[in-house]
């Protein structure tokens, strides 16, 4: 509780506040039992007091407590009230307060060790989040030497097909790597990646690299969230399919749509959808159907459910993924 209040008001005022509202409030409780008790266990309901206040606000509002607690019970039951000799009431204040002090120190000791504990739990913690964040930097520096080794070998390249199958490999890799990075930012939630965000930042990275004018790439995904393996497998698939309407739903010729759309329920309902020609227009003889292959596995590992639909209006992709667990 000092601590709770320490910007308004300093911990020992609480301290010393705590301790006498609980020795007042245990003598308020204690008065109007003296017509059936007399001046017996006199000293009884300080054990609260001390209790309450030690565990509110620490040992020291605990011996505020006990102090204060033994003063007012001496003075408003003892003095007045009391049948039997000084010496016998002296002896039994005395006794009172040893056993209170007793249960104070006990308190007090194990307050310490409690302390002691989260102490180590803190550091051990930050320790964690030093290690985590180390972790999250050499991963990134990873991704970003596999991507140059790859566009170095891209830039050698001296066939047209191989430079473009080395560039789908970095749209790939770099899908997944959004996914870690994302990760990296939300270390605190260790394995949950914000799929809006996340999918929206993906398709508007694919959009400033590939699209062209008079094609329009548009995201609206519900705020939920996914575990870090369906999140790379939900972008490896974003990525393919965004990919492939841009470069080969329009045919290279007018304008056109493409959209990204995530549904949240009972299912995670994800879309990708265009209105371009159609696959029968789209179809191109010099691929290898990597990209489809690669969304027939991962849809696999989702435990999805894929739907095509196309015409001459335009191809809508439909996945009902069931978890994001």
């Amino acid at each position: 509780m000092p601590q709770r209040f320490a910007d308004r008001v300093p911990p020992l005022f609480v301290e010393v506040l705590v301790g006498l509202v609980a020795a007042g409030l245990m003598l308020l409780l204690r008065m109007p039992l003296i017509p059936f008790t007399g001046d017996r266990v006199i000293y009884s309901f300080n054990f609260v007091a001390v209790v309450l206040a030690a565990v509110l606000a620490g040992w020291r509002s605990g011996l505020v407590a006990l102090v204060a607690g033994q003063a007012l019970a001496w003075f408003a039951i003892a003095v007045p009230y009391g049948t039997t000799g000084l010496d016998q009431r002296l002896a039994g204040l005395l006794v009172s307060t040893v056993s209170l002090a007793l249960v104070l120190l006990v308190i007090a000791l194990y307050q310490r060790e409690v302390g002691k504990g989260v102490l180590e739990r803190e550091r051990r913690l930050q320790l964690l989040d030093h290690a985590l964040h180390e972790i999250d930097h050499r991963t990134r520096n990873n991704y970003q030497t596999v991507l140059a080794l790859i566009q170095l070998q891209t830039q050698r390249a001296g066939d047209a097909k191989v430079k473009a199958a080395l560039r789908q490999v970095t749209d790939r890799i770099q899908a997944i790597a959004g996914a870690s990075d994302r990760l990296a930012l939300q270390s605190g939630d260790i394995d949950r990646i914000r799929l809006d965000s996340h999918l929206c930042d993906l398709v508007e990275h694919i959009e400033r690299g590939l699209s062209r004018d008079g094609i329009d790439v548009d995201c609206d995904v519900d705020n939920v969230t996914a575990n870090a393996d369906k999140a790379s497998s939900i972008s490896i698939i974003v990525n393919e399919l965004v990919t492939n309407a841009i470069k080969h739903a329009f045919n290279g010729e007018g304008s056109g749509n493409v959209w990204v759309t995530g549904k949240a329920g009972r299912a995670f309902e994800l879309i990708v959808a265009d209105d371009g020609k159609g696959l029968a227009a789209a179809r191109r003889s010099d691929g290898s159907g990597l990209g489809t292959k690669l969304v027939e596995n991962f849809v696999r590992q989702l435990g999805a459910r894929h739907e095509v639909v196309s015409s001459e209006k335009g191809t809508t992709h439909r996945l009902v993924i069931p978890s994001l667990e």
